[in-house]
């Protein structure tokens, strides 16, 4: 649902261009993703703490409801100050979602089995982007752009509206077994996700690793500083923030096959859903090989496919330069951006979420929070630089040279990130 109120903006995003009674280009759209990028940087800087105290499953539920609401509302706009505004709040609460996910994972599932439960919960995400952009773009044959974001509002609030009960229910049936050990099934996931409202000191004892965790007695600053004079969390923050500019193109998908090969917005908007498809297939079976990769393997892996995502945006941008055919040009276009996809989200998704849950405990809402808010502060900068280049004559290839040299940044920072993390780790079991 979460996705669904994200997604509906970029698939939106041609028709609204279209719409001669909006004063909308590539520029103003890039900058109404801007503030809801802004939107996404405050709300992890606020709602990983609130995550941390309230309960996962308690925001999570409010998150989605919130940003249902902000959906309904941003489709009777017509200015875009207010679709500036509406946005910035829809991606705020959408950014609840992580955070809360970190402190219901922490409480249900032991340490052995984060990497599969992390590929589970991004594979849940992937599968509804591309669900919601192909429903949404099929949609847009019959319905206006408005009409979308009054659909999807809809289909989140009756979401929201439903999951507590079907949780209290949940956790009715099974509260005795979701007390004695941490479940690795999703039934008790669903009933502990109610349990990691009760107390920090409740929480920890589902598993003895936090039990001894150097942040279990700390409180919230004194977390804060732990984090700060890691290096480790400044490599991952900074790596992260470079996949994050990564992850933008899907914004801007849409738009961007639509003005380069003369696209329909409902046609486009399918078309953009090989990104999310190729996300899709890599987090279902990423999160099931980094739990049985050794770290040093994982460095190698991951640098793979890294490099592969900069290569994929290479060529890319050298067939804006030649002509092979528009339509070999289309399917070749459509495989990249495939392989792109594929190629950056193990690396953005699964070893932040790992590292987030073993280093800082019950405060993993909290570093969540600050990652991603480090991170969007770069996606929110390139959304409203990418939108003003894309905006010019010929912008889209200088669109993808700043894809390109972020690529690079974001390839070597991960490695780095990924060695120093293996170096600690043998460095602590020689010890």
């Amino acid at each position: 649902m979460l996705m669904l109120c994200r997604t509906v903006v970029s698939v939106a995003g041609p028709a609204m261009i279209a719409d001669s009674s909006l004063n909308l280009d590539v520029a103003s759209f890039g900058a109404i993703a801007g503030w809801g990028t802004a939107g996404n940087l405050i709300g992890k800087l606020t709602n990983g703490v609130l995550a941390d105290r309230l309960g996962g499953s308690r925001v999570f539920i409010f998150a989605i409801g919130l940003a249902a609401i902000a959906t309904f509302i941003f489709g009777t706009l017509s200015s875009n100050t207010a679709f500036f505004a509406l946005y910035f709040l829809t991606i705020f609460s959408k950014s609840a979602g992580w955070p809360s996910m970190a402190n219901i994972i922490r409480v249900a599932f032991t340490n052995d089995r984060h990497g599969r439960i992390w590929g589970f919960i991004a594979t849940s995400s992937r599968i509804s982007s591309v669900a919601t952009t192909l429903l949404l773009s099929s949609l847009l044959l019959v319905l206006s752009w408005r009409g979308l974001f009054f659909v999807a509002a809809a289909i989140a609030l009756l979401v929201a509206i439903i999951l507590p009960k079907f949780l209290n229910r949940e956790n009715t049936s099974a509260k005795n077994l979701s007390r004695n050990s941490a479940s690795d099934s999703i039934s008790d996931l669903a009933s502990d996700a109610n349990l990691d409202s009760s107390s920090e000191a409740n929480n920890s004892q589902q598993s003895d690793s936090y039990s001894h965790h150097p942040l279990t007695d700390k409180d919230t600053f004194a977390a804060l500083l732990h984090f700060i004079k890691s290096p480790s969390f400044w490599l991952i923050s900074f790596g992260v923030s470079a996949l994050a500019v990564l992850f933008e193109f899907q914004v801007f998908i849409p738009i961007y096959l639509s003005e380069t090969f003369d696209l329909q917005p409902s046609e486009a908007g399918m078309a953009s859903a090989v990104f999310p498809i190729g996300c899709l297939i890599a987090v279902f079976s990423g999160g099931f090989i980094f739990d049985k990769l050794s770290k040093k393997s994982i460095i190698s892996v991951m640098g793979m496919t890294l490099v592969v995502a900069v290569l994929c945006l290479l060529s890319l941008r050298f067939l804006g330069t030649v002509d092979l055919g528009h339509q070999f040009e289309f399917i070749l276009t459509m495989v990249l951006i495939f392989v792109f996809g594929f190629a950056i989200s193990p690396a953005y998704y699964i070893p932040m979420s790992v590292f987030a849950i073993r280093f800082g405990g019950i405060h993993c809402g909290l570093l969540v929070g600050l990652i991603d808010a480090l991170a969007y502060f770069g996606a929110m900068i390139f959304d409203f630089i990418g939108g003003e280049v894309a905006n010019k004559e010929g912008g889209w290839q200088d669109f993808l040279l700043i894809l390109i040299v972020t690529s690079v940044i974001a390839t070597v920072t991960m490695i780095t990130f990924l060695y120093v993390d293996y170096v600690k780790d043998k460095t602590n079991l020689s010890a």
